[in-house]
């Protein structure tokens, strides 16, 4: 019997099986080609994509309650290196995505000096940088960094209509020490559960933490390191493998993420503020976390949302958005 012969028989005895093992080897290997951390530097856009997490990470220290003087400097400075080995392989090619992580950098010294930090180092090349990129720094005028927010006014434009409400979201790190009302949660649960799900399955499941349960499954998180204490609720919201077919199995993350997005914009609307936590971690890391919390095995997470009772001013991190013509394309 021949290796084409044998293959077939296995299939036809285990079709289902034979399907699922298809479909690993070919997520393996789309993994392999396009995953961030494989050839990072070798590909544009993986680069862009990483330089854009770096740039974040200076925006998430600025925008927290108490962040340590000082902070960041290495990082800073292995960003601005990073920046450079950008412009001096795609610099021709697309020279503009420089300007938010120069503005970001530009905000940060500003907001050392402002603490009375001094970074000649790191001044000095960040105006390398822009010297080398032929950009001015006065001319530096994409937000970046962080800003300040009054949360009656957020709340305001939340109640606005949807413009309002998607313009007005910022993802806040640090909550009064207040427990948010479950009848408030409920309220925004509700409004989520108008997500489209695909055949109306609606397997999502979110379940809600508080107290040092939320602070220790933050810490479990890892992505919140400095503020984990300073979010006293967090939503875990889930999707159900068991709701869907052998012909679809990713769309449970689909799912999930559709009722995500609209349970983070619910909260805003009720009046609490979010900040999305990732889930994308490796499996042995999930299911560890699912077992200490209790989180059946069936269920994907999707992402943590931490929630609760906005402080009256807030820092938050500007985050500007990339162009739509950066991210469609007209077929």
């Amino acid at each position: 019997m021949t290796i084409t012969e044998i293959y077939h028989k296995i299939l036809s005895r285990f079709p289902l099986s034979m399907q699922f093992l298809i479909e690993m080897l070919s997520y393996w290997k789309r993994l392999y080609c396009y995953n961030a951390s494989m050839r990072t530097d070798h590909d544009m856009y993986k680069m862009q994509y990483t330089l854009l997490r770096e740039n974040h990470i200076i925006e998430k220290g600025m925008s927290m309650r108490q962040s340590r003087r000082g902070f960041g400097q290495a990082k800073v400075s292995a960003l601005i290196q990073r920046l450079h080995k950008y412009h001096r392989l795609y610099g021709t090619e697309d020279p503009t995505f420089l300007t938010y992580p120069l503005s970001t950098i530009q905000a940060y010294i500003s907001y050392q000096q402002h603490d009375g930090v001094a970074i000649p180092d790191i001044e000095k090349a960040f105006m390398q940088l822009c010297q080398e990129a032929g950009i001015a720094p006065d001319m530096l005028s994409i937000p970046a960094g962080i800003k300040t927010m009054q949360a009656e006014e957020l709340r305001k434009q939340a109640k606005g209509d949807f413009s309002n409400l998607l313009h007005s979201r910022h993802s806040i790190r640090y909550f009064q020490d207040i427990q948010p009302s479950k009848s408030v949660l409920e309220e925004a649960l509700t409004l989520a559960a108008r997500t489209p799900s695909a055949c109306n399955r609606q397997a999502w499941h979110t379940h809600i933490f508080f107290g040092e349960d939320a602070h220790e499954l933050l810490r479990m998180q890892g992505g919140c390191n400095g503020f984990c204490e300073d979010i006293p609720c967090c939503i875990v919201v889930t999707a159900d493998m068991k709701g869907f077919l052998g012909h679809e199995p990713f769309q449970c993350y689909i799912d999930g993420g559709l009722y995500a997005q609209n349970l983070i914009n619910a909260l805003h609307f009720v009046g609490l503020g979010s900040i999305p936590l990732s889930c994308g971690f490796m499996s042995s890391q999930l299911l560890h976390m699912q077992k200490r919390f209790n989180i059946p095995a069936n269920e994907v997470m999707i992402v943590i949302i931490g929630t609760g009772v906005m402080y009256d001013e807030m820092k938050i991190a500007e985050s500007t958005r990339r162009p739509i013509s950066a991210t469609n394309m007209y077929h």
